[in-house]
Parts: C-alpha cells; structure tokens; sequence
C-alpha cells in the first residue's frame, strides 16, 4: 500500500477511535458494546499488554489522557496499526521482521499469543540470540545501547556480543521502543534515559557494570549523547562506541542526498540546504551544529570501533583518535569464484540481494531496467528482497525473506552473477559474504567496504562509481560481461 495512503487511513482511524470511541460524551455509550463485542480477543491480548508501558508511548498529556481511559481497546483497534508496543518485552518492529508470513492485517501481539508456538517464540532481538551466554556471576558487565531497526548493525552487535562473553563478560543489551525515543529496555526493567537516570545508575551498579557500549543512537533524541556519557560518568566506567555508518557526520545516516548522489561529507552548509530540502533520519536536527555535538561525543568515547578499513580510514579526518577496526567475518576460505557458462540464447541473470533502497542503489536498478528495455538487451533482473520504490514490470522482486532462506532462494534465482549496486561507502555487507560463499562473481561499484573486500580477496568486478549515474554504460559493462562468458 501507498505510504501516503496509509498515512491519511491512520489519521482517520487515529481520529475516530480517539475522539469518538474514547471521548468523554458518544464513548461512554459506545465502548460497553465494543468491550463485550471484543472481549474473546481482548481477553487474549490481555495475557501479553501492560497499560502503564503503553501509556508512557504518548508524549502528549491530553492524548495520553484519552487513551487511558481503555489502553488495551486502544492497542486492539489502533495502537498495533500504528506500531505502539504492548509491553516492554514485546517487539512488534522485531516481531514483523521475523514472521514474514504472518497474515496481513494481523495484529502481531495476538499472533504470538495466539498462533506462533502457543506464544513461546521469541518476543524481542534479545531473546531471539538461542547462542546467549548464561549469566556469570560476579562477573564484569557491559552495558549495550542499540536502536530497533534490525538490519547489518543487528548482526554485527549479536557477533560482537559473543566477542565480549568469550571474554568472560555478561552482556545487557538495552532495547529501544519506536514510539518511546527516550526509553531504553533492559530485558523486563523499563527506564526513561531523560528522566530515571538515577534509576538506571543502580540498576547497573547491582549488576556490575563496568562498561557503556554504544552500538547506534538512530531513533533516539540529540540529547541522547548527552544522557549516555552522563550514565557513564556517574557510574565512573568508559564508554565504546560502535561505527556502522556516517550518522555522526550525516543526519540522513549515509551520506546521500535527496538527488540519489553521495556527497562525501558535504560542508555543513551543504548538509543543512540537503536536510531542509529532502528531510533526515532523526527529528528536527540542525545541521550546522549536528557533527559538532556527535564528534565530541565520539572524544570521549575510550574506544571507537568500526566494522572496516575503509569506514575507518573515512571517518580519521574527523576524529582526533584511532579507530579500532574489527571485521564482523572472515574473508578467508570462500570457494573459487565460479566462471558462468551461458548459451548464446539465454539472458544474463544478474540479482541483487538484500533490502534495496536508494543508498542500496533502487534507482541504479530502475534506470539500468529501462534502458534494458528499451534495447531488448539480454538481461534479466531480479531482487532477492524488498524494494522500497516501485521498480519496472521486468524486475522480479521476491520481497522480505529471512537469512537462512537466502540459499534457497539463490538456488531457484539460478543467477549468473551478483549485483550489489550500493551507491554510498558501506561499512561491511553481509549479502556480499553470501555471495562469496557460493563462489558467485560480484560486481560493485567502487566504493565502501564491498570494493575494499573485493580488491583484497583479487576477486570479482569493480566498477567506476560513475557508471551508477550511467544506465547505458552500465548496461554495456554486463554486455560485455556475458560476451565472455557466452559458450561457443
């Protein structure tokens, strides 16, 4: 469904549950019928909802105000549609992630309580890690801060937690809420950073914490810095904090601006013309002050660690100290890469994996469609995941999958070579060792990590980032592609 749309059909509903099923005149006679009428599921979600969680999500007082008066009818008739989470313990952004195949439309609280393993499944990214160390006691304690978007730097913290345990450490990890920017989430304990620090001071003195690791701060408020090397501080302990991306430098994380171009660190007047123009990833920044206020952060951090060479070696002009690089996996052991033989008459088939948006390159794809189109070139595109802008008729795109169906779906693509068409610096892809594990050829543009990776293993195709502007060009880089590999 259209963003936009679904925008305008939440207001509405926003508007007809809370002014007219929860206002104070028409909803006391209306909400006894929807009570009893509701009451088989509402019992249900009963079993998994905490009200005064839910409540804490609405930071307007006369909201907040409405919605108590039935928090839990809320959540059943709009608080799931509007991603509002039930209980500190329930992930609804994690839930979706991991039941791809939940029926549309379905509330995920009442999924897990009432069809996923009789409500046994894992709630949130914290349960869902089966690898987790038993707790030790007496032992030191690290303290890990991250958001809730899943993705890369989700994988790299679960192998990173490892890392620490092997060392003989506990790990908390303390989840964020989507809707509760402020709040941080220790396995049941709930804490507002802006308001219970003292709170969250003991509760890490109880547990021996002696480190802050900060994994990313996306979604939570500017002052969240602030409020982290304040816990720091008060606990008398160092904090870390784990690069994946260009956020201390970019309000829109990636360093891409509006028009699709990466801009290599802009100046900040740049930023601030891009960010007032095509929008951010974090509320109301200022970006003339934004990399100012995260770099002095980042110098009092004890330790800075990023996943690559190449994120390390673009973030240095900035920092005044070393970057600790630790590579989340091996680049060592992969298969032979494989040399396709294609039939004068079939396609070259080239996919792309994983999610793709316009950083991954979505629109790289879109122009190298059309103008595959139009010459009636022989190729064939498909993406092995969602795209979040409409591509063209002639590109397959399978949508959302889970890691471990990533082989299989490979294997039914059949594909000559892999595309990943990312047109800023990542700072590792995990796609691209799936890639290598199949012995896959793989073309990338000449930036990032993926080149760096590429060019170290003497492997693959690295292309002038330029082609990423240049649909033709592109187009007769794969042509040639295949003409070596065509079978006489």
């Amino acid at each position: 469904m259209n963003v936009a749309v679904e925008h305008v059909q939440a207001q509405l509903l926003t508007l007809g549950v809370e002014r007219v099923i929860l206002g104070h005149v028409i909803g006391e006679k209306i909400r006894p019928y929807l009570l009893q009428a509701m009451k088989p599921r509402l019992t249900i979600l009963e079993r998994g909802f905490d009200s005064d969680f839910y409540l804490r999500q609405f930071e307007d007082e006369a909201q907040r105000r409405r919605v108590a008066q039935a928090p839990l009818l809320h959540y059943a008739l709009l608080g799931w549609r509007t991603r509002r989470a039930p209980a500190a313990v329930f992930d609804p952004a994690f839930y979706r992630r991991s039941y791809l195949h939940r029926p549309r439309g379905m509330d995920p609280l009442l999924h897990h309580l009432e069809m996923s393993k009789a409500g046994k499944s894992p709630r949130n990214e914290v349960e869902a890690r089966a690898d987790r160390a038993a707790w030790r006691e007496g032992a030191e304690t690290v303290l890990v801060f991250h958001h809730g978007r899943g993705g890369g730097s989700s994988r790299f913290l679960d192998l990173y937690e490892r890392e620490i345990e092997n060392r003989g450490r506990n790990v908390l990890r303390a989840r964020a809420v989507l809707n509760a920017p402020t709040i941080a989430v220790v396995g049941d304990r709930t804490f507002d950073l802006s308001a219970d620090l003292p709170a969250l001071v003991d509760f890490a003195r109880e547990r021996k914490v002696s480190r802050l690791l900060v994994n990313h701060l996306i979604d939570r408020p500017r002052q969240a810095a602030d409020w982290l090397r304040d816990l720091g501080a008060r606990l008398g302990i160092p904090y870390e904090v784990v690069l994946h991306d260009y956020f201390m430098l970019c309000p829109r994380i990636d360093l891409v601006t509006g028009q699709g171009v990466c801009c290599d660190v802009a100046p900040p007047e740049a930023c601030a013309r891009c960010v007032t123009d095509h929008g951010s990833e974090v509320r109301d920044p200022d970006p003339l002050t934004w990399r100012r206020h995260q770099l002095d952060f980042l110098a009092g951090a004890e330790r800075i660690i990023a996943p690559s060479h190449d994120l390390a070696t673009r973030m240095r002009p900035h920092l005044a100290k070393e970057i600790e690089v630790w590579e989340p996996e091996s680049d060592s052991g992969f298969p032979p890469e494989r040399t396709p033989r294609i039939p004068a008459k079939v396609p070259l088939r080239v996919v792309t994996l994983g999610a793709l948006n316009v950083s991954k390159g979505l629109r790289v794809v879109r122009e190298l469609a059309h103008v595959m189109d139009r010459t009636r070139a022989p190729l064939e595109l498909s993406v092995l995941g969602p795209a979040s802008e409409p591509l063209p008729g002639s590109v397959t795109v399978t949508g959302a999958y889970h890691s471990h169906d990533l082989d299989r779906l490979l294997t039914e693509a059949a594909p000559h070579l892999v595309f990943l068409p990312a047109i800023w610096p990542e700072s590792w892809s995990f796609v691209l060792t799936a890639a290598l594990k199949r012995g896959l050829p793989v073309v990338v543009f000449d930036t990032g990590a993926p080149a760096a990776r590429l060019r170290r293993l003497g492997r693959g195709h690295v292309l002038p980032l330029e082609l990423s502007m240049d649909a033709g060009g592109l187009l007769a880089a794969f042509l040639q592609m295949r003409t070596g590999w065509v079978e006489p």
